[in-house]
Order: structure tokens, then sequence, then C-alpha cells
């Protein structure tokens, strides 16, 4: 008798699991009131970017139960698996009826995917049931549901990638060919949103043709005032290898060489297309090379950076601007010949005295000019005509003991690692080196060295120290440092050096 109370029970508890969810699904399509007179007013329809948002929450928590799945399938726990595969069909089975209303109009491709799933979850049901009996369990069993478990989650996989890049098409549609300045506002703010979501958003933008889009709209006078809106969207997308692709396909880099020339549009969207360049020759992305028409364009970009960097109103406008300018110097020599010809060293020694250089952000870019161009001897004298030596020593003053977050500390570290790779850079020629003992530079290199707190424990802020010390006394000699330091600092090789002042963890067993 007890037995039969406990089947019950059971019976009743599993029902719950395999009924809860889909009575929810099939409710929310039904009116709760039949008076049509009664009825409240009906909400607007959701947007593609809310269907994508729902969607994406509702994968997520599916991905969730697939791999508590296969956990409990790997460790045979078969009462535990029937109730989870309830839960997983239920859910799966609301997805597509989240997709349908997403998707009225579904194209064929995302309907047969659904017939799939759908077709998978009433077999992985029945499989689950019919094995339901833990005398009954097998390798062969294991390996069905295995096998199935695994092919039902690459078809919701295919089936949620397909219905994301529809519903961004959608997105993309709107801004093709939409009327309306405020429906593309919209649309725009929307792909950036989804841009900010994650790498795999920024892919299926790409896939879906969406920086031709952006960068097209961006030759349409009469959506000039969404320029800017359109550009930041090609910004943040840009972080991943497809879009800079389709970014180049669709002449991008001489399209926003046009823009930043093109002095009738506003600051703030010569910004934004500066704003663009800077992402898309970061030195931090995987897939970093030479942009198709970077070169050819390499000229009119400088010169056209140099002048917003100097008509810049805002510390922002100047920190873009500058940005793209440190990251061109890393794309080819050839940069630093036209920052020489246009005089952008002194621009930005002389902006960097004023209010819009202030941040951290902005003198790590500055820091990373100045290091670049030191690396050549025909833009040294400039640096040292336009004060550039003292900047550096007082970008070498910073210390991270003044900042709290931890992106300004690490901008700090940055700063002060930059500057003595410029300064060390500069210290070939003898005249150069003297000017930095004579305006108390050694002594703050030493303090770098010795002083832990002062680099953050910088290792890289060591090294660079270290460097410029040694070149510094190669050149001048070594009366100007106390003999404790020739010792330590000077004397000793590099790594012998480095590894008396970094700071060691040790551990003891």
């Amino acid at each position: 008798m007890m037995s039969d109370i406990d089947s019950v029970q059971q019976w009743l508890q599993d029902l719950r699991w395999m009924t809860e969810s889909e009575c929810m699904t099939v409710l929310q399509g039904k009116s709760l009131t039949q008076d049509g007179s009664s009825q409240s007013p009906s909400p607007p329809p959701k947007s593609p970017k809310e269907h994508i948002d729902i969607i994406r929450g509702r994968a997520h928590i599916i991905s969730l139960e697939f791999s508590k799945l296969f956990k409990k399938l790997d460790k045979d726990r078969w009462h535990h698996i029937r109730r989870s595969t309830h839960r997983l069909v239920a859910n799966l089975r609301s997805l597509v009826h989240e997709c349908d209303s997403a998707l009225p109009m579904s194209p064929p491709h995302i309907w047969e995917q659904e017939e799939i799933v759908m077709e998978g979850c009433t077999t992985l049901q029945d499989l689950t049931q019919e094995f339901y009996d833990e005398s009954r369990h097998d390798d062969r069993v294991h390996s069905r549901i295995y096998d199935l478990l695994t092919y039902l989650g690459q078809a919701f996989s295919k089936l949620v990638d397909g219905v994301l890049g529809s519903l961004t098409q959608n997105l993309i549609h709107c801004i093709e060919t939409s009327p309306s300045p405020n429906a593309i506002k919209y649309a725009l703010l929307d792909l950036i949103s989804l841009g900010l979501d994650g790498e795999h958003m920024c892919y299926i933008i790409a896939r879906e043709q969406g920086i031709s889009s952006l960068l097209e709209l961006c030759k349409k006078e009469l959506f000039i005032s969404l320029w800017p809106h359109a550009l930041r969207a090609v910004a943040t997308v840009c972080c991943v290898s497809e879009c800079v692709q389709d970014l180049e396909k669709a002449n991008g880099v001489e399209h926003l060489t046009d823009i930043l020339n093109n002095y009738s549009v506003t600051e703030y969207t010569r910004s934004e297309a500066a704003g663009v360049v800077a992402q898309i020759t970061s030195p931090c992305l995987d897939h970093y090379h030479h942009l198709n028409g970077f070169l050819e364009n390499m000229e009119d970009l400088t010169r056209s950076l140099t002048v917003l960097c100097v008509e810049a109103s805002s510390p922002e406008v100047f920190l873009l601007g500058t940005a793209a300018i440190a990251n061109i110097t890393f794309m080819d020599s050839l940069a630093c010949d036209y920052l020489l010809q246009f005089h952008t060293a002194k621009v930005l020694i002389d902006a960097s005295q004023l209010h819009k250089a202030e941040s951290l952000f902005a003198k790590d870019q500055v820091a990373t000019v100045l290091a670049n161009m030191a690396v050549h001897e025909s833009c040294c004298e400039e640096l040292m005509e336009s004060n550039g030596f003292e900047l550096l020593l007082q970008f070498l003053q910073e210390s991270p003991l003044n900042y709290k977050t931890n992106s300004e500390i690490s901008a700090c570290e940055r700063v002060q690692q930059k500057s003595a790779i410029a300064l060390t850079r500069l210290s070939r020629d003898p005249d150069h080196a003297w000017i930095i003992v004579k305006c108390q530079g050694l002594p703050r290199l030493v303090q770098l060295c010795r002083e832990g707190k002062e680099r953050n424990e910088s290792d890289s802020v060591l090294v660079a120290s270290l460097a410029a010390l040694r070149k510094i006394a190669a050149v001048t000699g070594t009366r100007h440092l106390a003999s404790e330091d020739v010792q330590q600092l000077i004397k000793p090789r590099l790594l012998e050096s480095f590894l008396m002042c970094t700071k060691l963890e040790e551990t003891f067993v």
C-alpha cells in the first residue's frame, strides 16, 4: 500500500513538470476576456530588439538545462533525468512559441528548424519514458539518449541563430528602407545595444550585411543627423573580424577618411568617425592587419585627425582623435612621417597642458604617440623643440596611489611604461640624455624601480624604467646615480636587476 501511495505522489510530481510550462505557453496566446467591449487596450507590439532579448534569455535558460541534463546522464541519475527532460522539452516548446510570435511570417528555413526541434522533443520524451525503469538501463540506452540530446542541442542552437538573424535583418531593413528618421534612429540604437551584448551578436550583424548598410546610410545627406549614430554602431560591432572584413569590402577606410575631411559636418560626427578608425586599427584586435585602403588614405587620415585634436571642444573628442592617431602609428612607420609633416606632436603636447587632455586615458594615448615617434630620428628633434621631454617627465610622475578605479590604475601603469620607453628611445642622442639628467628624471626612474607601490607592482613599468636608466647611464655615465643604484640597477645583467626589484610571491609548503 505504501508503494502505491509513493507511486501516486511521484506521478503527481512528474505531472507538474510535464504540464505547467506548456499550460503557461498556451495561456500566453489566449485572451482573458470574451466580451470585446470590456477588453483593455492591447499592448503595443514588441520591437525586434525586445524579441531578441526575450529569445536570448530563454535560450540561455535552455542551454543551462541541456548542461544539467548531460551531467545527470553521465551520473546515471535516471529519476532526475526524466524530470529534467520534461522541463527541457517544455522550455523548448515555449521557445518555439516565442519564435512564432516574433516572426509571424517565418522564413521556410526557420519553420523547418522548428519542426525538427519539436520532433526531437517528442522523441526525447518518448525515449526517456520508455527506459524509465532502472533495470533496463544499459550502455545502449545511454548512448541513444546522449546522441539524441546532442542532435536536439544542435537543432536548438541553429533555430536560435536563425531567428536572431532574421530579427536583426528586420532592424537592418528598417535602416535601409524607412523614410522616418526617428524609426531609423531607434533601429540604430538597438543595433548599438546588441553589439554591446557580445561578439556573437556582432557576428550576426556582420552576417546580415549590417556594416555595408550602416556605411550606406552615412552617404545619404537626407539623414546626415543620423550619421553619428550609424558610426557609433559601426565602431561597436567592429570588435569581430567579420565586421572589419565587411568594412574593408565596402571601402570603409576611404569613406571614413571622407567624413573626417568633410568639415561641413559636425565635430560630433567626425569624432565618431575617429572612433571607428581607432577601433579597426586597435593593436588589441586578434585580426590586427593592414586594412585595404589604409596606406592610400593615411596622409588624409593623419591630417584630418590632427585637425580634430586641434579643434576638439571636449576631452571626449580629443581622446577619440588621439586614440586613432596612436593606433595608426602602430600600423605603419610611414604614419610618423605624416605626423612630422603636420606637426602632430606639437599639437598633442600643447593640448596636454589644457583641460581637454587631463584624463589618464588621454595621457596614455599621447604617450603612445610620442613613444612611437621617438623610434625615428627624424621625429626626435620635433619632440625636443615641442617640449616633449618635459611632458614625458610629467607623465612619469603619475602614481597609481592617486587613483582608485582599476581602469585608472591600469591607465596609469601604461602612462608610466610608455613614457619610460619614449625616454629610452630619445636617449640615443647624448644631448637628449643630458636633458633628462638635468630635468631630474633619474631619481623618478630609480623610485619606480625600487618602490613597487609607485608602479602598482607592474613588471612592465619596472622593465621600461630599468631600460631607461641603463640607456641614460650608458650615454652620460653613472656619476649621477648613487653607488648602490649603480650596483643594483645598472651593473648586473638586466634579468638580475629585474629579479632583485620585482615582487616575487613565494610559497612554502
